[in-house]
């Protein structure tokens, strides 16, 4: 093809028609414009095509981990509901200093004690963050990703691995000094009942753990399992609508 073009151009000249020339010299321009558009636009079509299947692979690796979590999430979320009734019924007990001693405190006295966490899919998100969300188009999944991280995740991550141990560390100490036969959220008995059930100090903290679960754990689940929950429709339907879009 070049070869065909330069053989009209030295025609052209050949026989001294400078005119014609020019004007075929202006449409060669013209058309290798016109070529080179082309190719951008074919390429910068193939890497949006690129990228949009990028997408969607990261969006639905987040919708399953973020799956994981939410059943993570619920179910701790009963298990700690389960753990302040019992406190409470615990609470309430000890208010009477006569009460008796009976096997079946053993499993009130257990849920005050033990560390309650799950462990959250966060780091599919810090890699994320790090390589560019803006490979996420859609401006409001976007906007609910980082929120969901950046404040309902990081909350429970400050709860686990900084409120949680400092509980323990006043929790500890006392159940290893007066309890036996632990099992931690479960069970523990008491070495000496009169002086555990009348020791202002344990009703402390029966006191302190009830209102630590129900604010950090309870609380924060009921907070962040909707947030899952919408963004995972919201991921649904996105994807949904690109499914269309591709057809």
């Amino acid at each position: 093809m070049i070869k065909f073009f330069r053989h009209i151009r030295q025609r052209l000249i050949a026989e001294s028609r400078f005119r014609k020339y020019v004007v075929y010299a202006i449409g060669e321009i013209i058309l290798v414009v016109i070529g080179i558009l082309i190719a951008l636009q074919i390429n910068t079509w193939n890497s949006a095509h690129i990228q949009r299947g990028d997408e969607r692979k990261i969006l639905i690796e987040l919708k399953k981990g973020l799956a994981l979590d939410q059943q993570s999430m619920a179910l701790e979320l009963a298990i700690c509901e389960a753990a302040v009734e019992k406190m409470k019924r615990l609470q309430f007990l000890l208010e009477d200093k006569d009460y008796a001693y009976t096997i079946g405190l053993d499993s009130l006295f257990g849920q005050v004690y033990g560390i309650r966490k799950i462990f959250l899919n966060k780091a599919f998100y810090e890699d994320l963050k790090s390589s560019g969300l803006r490979i996420i188009d859609n401006d409001d999944i976007r906007l609910q990703i980082v929120q969901l991280f950046e404040d309902n995740y990081t909350e429970l991550y400050d709860i686990f691995n900084f409120a949680e141990p400092s509980v323990n560390e006043v929790t500890r100490p006392y159940y290893l000094a007066n309890f036996h036969d632990i099992d931690f959220k479960d069970l523990a008995t008491p070495n000496n009942f009169n002086m555990v059930w009348n020791d202002s100090y344990y009703h402390n903290i029966v006191d302190y753990r009830i209102i630590g679960v129900t604010s950090n754990q309870v609380d924060s689940y009921k907070r962040t399992l909707p947030a899952i929950e919408k963004l995972i429709n919201s991921i649904n339907d996105y994807l949904k609508l690109e499914s269309l879009d591709n057809d």
